[in-house]
C-alpha cells in the first residue's frame, strides 16, 4: 500500500514577496544624525540675524516716520536720529533694546510650550521647590541635555541657579578676545532667562528671573517669586513667628549672619534631586 504524500509535498510554499529597496527606505527612513553642539555653534550667528534684522525693522520704521514729518502729517518722528548722522545709521542702543524684546518675547513663548508639554503626563507639582527642580532637572536637560549644578534658596521666594559650564556661553569665543565674549555675554542670557520665566509662568509661580556671567562659561540665575495675594494662612495669623518675621525682627544684618553664614542673600543649600 503506497504512502499518502504529504501536503507539503503536494503545495510546496509559495516564495515570499520581494519588496524593493526604495520602498523600505520610504517604510524605515534611515536617521539623520547631526552634531549635538551643532545648535550651540549655530547660536551666536543666529543672534547676529537676528540683530540684522531689528536694525532692518528700526530703519524702515525711522523712514516711514520720517516721510510723514516730510509731508506735514507729523511734527516729529519718535526714532529721529541725532544731528550729523545719516539716515541708514542706526543707534546701537536702540538696536540692543529692541533685540531684547524680542529674544524675551521668544523665550517667554518657547518656555511655556515646553513646560506645558513636560507636564502633560504627570501629576501637579504641589509645592515652589518642586516646581523649581522640574525647572532645574526637566526643563534644563529636555531643552541643553544637563541639568544645573547648584540650587540654593532663602526659603522666601528667592532660588538661585548655577550651571559652571551654561551651554550658550560655551561656544562664546571670538578672535577680539574674551573681554569682548564678556560684553556679549548677557545679551546671549536673555533668551534662557526667558525661557525660565515663561516655564514658571505657565506652571503658576509667577516670578522675575535675572541672569548673570561673571567669568564665562559659568552661569548664575536668580528668581524671585512673585508674592501671592491669597489670604494668610491660619499658621501665619497665628503668634509663632516664622522665618521671615524672625529675620524682620533680628534686622537685615543679623538674619544674614543666622541664616547663611554671610553670603549676601540669605540663600541656604537645597538639593536639586
Amino acid at each position: 500500500m503506497s504512502s499518502r504524500p504529504s501536503s507539503s509535498a503536494a503545495h510546496p510554499p509559495a516564495p515570499a514577496p520581494t519588496v524593493p529597496q526604495a520602498i523600505h527606505q520610504l517604510a524605515i527612513p534611515n536617521p539623520t544624525l547631526i552634531d549635538s553642539h551643532l545648535p550651540t555653534y549655530l547660536l551666536p550667528c543666529v543672534y547676529d540675524v537676528l540683530r540684522q534684522s531689528t536694525a532692518h525693522a528700526i530703519a524702515k520704521k525711522r523712514k516711514a516716520e520720517q516721510d510723514l514729518v516730510d509731508e506735514g502729517l507729523i511734527t516729529f518722528s519718535s526714532l529721529s536720529l541725532e544731528k550729523g548722522k545719516g539716515k541708514a545709521e542706526v543707534e546701537e542702543g536702540v538696536v540692543d533694546e529692541e533685540l531684547t524684546k524680542r529674544l524675551e518675547r521668544i523665550g517667554l513663548m518657547v518656555g511655556g510650550y515646553i513646560a506645558e508639554k513636560l507636564t502633560l503626563a504627570r501629576p501637579p507639582l504641589a509645592s515652589q521647590l518642586d516646581v523649581i527642580k522640574f525647572i532645574c532637572k526637566d526643563l534644563f536637560l529636555f531643552v541643553y541635555s544637563k541639568q544645573i549644578d547648584n540650587l540654593r534658596t532663602n526659603h522666601r521666594g528667592v532660588f538661585v541657579l548655577q550651571s559652571h559650564i551654561f551651554p550658550p556661553l560655551a561656544s562664546l569665543s571670538s578672535h577680539k578676545g574674551q573681554a569682548h565674549d564678556q560684553s556679549i555675554a548677557p545679551m546671549h542670557l536673555v533668551f534662557p532667562q526667558a525661557l525660565i520665566q515663561g516655564a514658571l509662568a505657565r506652571l503658576g509661580l509667577p516670578c522675575y528671573v535675572t541672569a548673570e556671567s561673571s567669568t564665562l562659561p559659568q552661569c548664575t540665575f536668580q528668581i524671585r517669586t512673585v508674592k501671592s495675594t491669597q489670604p494668610p494662612t491660619p499658621e501665619t495669623q497665628s503668634g509663632t513667628p516664622t522665618t521671615a518675621d524672625t529675620a524682620a525682627k533680628d534686622g537685615p544684618e543679623d538674619s544674614v549672619k543666622t541664616q547663611m553664614g554671610g553670603t549676601g542673600l540669605g540663600i541656604t543649600g537645597a538639593p536639586v534631586s
